[in-house]
């Protein structure tokens, strides 16, 4: 696959925060990053914004004491949300892959067509993820190895052969490298197919339709952009043009939707 990850950078709510860890190369097409933990006691009112980075992720977690285990799948996401932890007295570790939302789909046993905002057993769409990566990760001492293992895994998945549809994935790269801002017609254009079947395609392989998907990517380079930015005086006029808003208030109500904190106020939260 070309690697469209070249293209395209997403961000967290609070990019400073660390812990991400980049694929190897052969990944890299597919995988944004790995994340985790180490061992630690689940402390109370632990809280994270969570904000739609066009991503999804495999979340294993297990008990270091007992050695119970589980993992669930996020699908894509498009509204902010707050997760915690509930207070416990035990320690445990967690290991995640993050992909690219174009690349999902060939690793996972089951379309996509269901996993807008949803938070499953990773079984639902990984049948055998337990048996291969899951149960083996406790055993595994450090990320380094951790990672490791989990590159194996996905490299044996890729090797089924699994595809992806020519003209959804040349809709994907105009989708990029337009950074959101494209017409139905010229998506048609570049790709291909026609709108009804763009809207299957990214249905089953994404699960969300062109537009939807249009409308990540463009928050997503605003924040980048937002983000990076050495000034704020003047840069939201800016953006205003740049990613064709039709005035400021709206750049900042589209904005809020997904962060759910306007610009600013978003980019205090990540600086503080």
């Amino acid at each position: 696959m070309y690697n469209l990850s070249a293209l395209y950078h997403p961000i967290t709510a609070n990019p400073a925060g660390g812990g991400e860890y980049l694929p190897g190369r052969l990944l890299q097409p597919y995988v944004r990053c790995y994340w985790g933990s180490g061992a630690q006691p689940r402390l109370p009112q632990q809280t994270e914004t969570i904000i739609p980075d066009s991503c999804m992720d495999i979340i294993w977690e297990w008990d270091e004491r007992t050695g119970e285990s589980g993992g669930i799948f996020c699908g894509i996401n498009d509204t902010p949300f707050e997760a915690g932890q509930a207070a416990q007295s035990v320690t445990t570790e967690r290991f995640a892959i993050r992909f690219h939302f174009w690349a999902v789909h060939l690793f996972a046993d089951e379309p996509l067509t269901e996993v807008l905002n949803v938070h499953v057993p990773v079984e639902y769409y990984f049948r055998t993820f337990r048996k291969e990566l899951g149960d083996k990760l406790q055993y595994i001492r450090t990320m380094t190895e951790r990672i490791a293992a989990a590159e194996a895994f996905l490299l044996r998945r890729l090797e089924r052969g699994n595809r992806s549809s020519d003209g959804m994935m040349n809709a994907v790269h105009r989708l990029l490298t337009s950074r959101g801002i494209m017409t139905a017609g010229a998506l048609e254009s570049s790709s291909g197919l026609s709108s009804r079947q763009l809207e299957r395609l990214f249905r089953q392989h994404i699960g969300l339709p062109p537009k939807k998907v249009a409308d990540l990517i463009r928050f997503q380079n605003v924040w980048r952009d937002l983000y990076r930015s050495s000034q704020t005086k003047g840069v939201m006029q800016d953006m205003v043009f740049t990613y064709g808003y039709s005035h400021q208030s709206h750049l900042i109500n589209n904005f809020k939707k997904f962060a759910g904190r306007t610009p600013l106020d978003a980019l205090s939260h990540a600086r503080r």
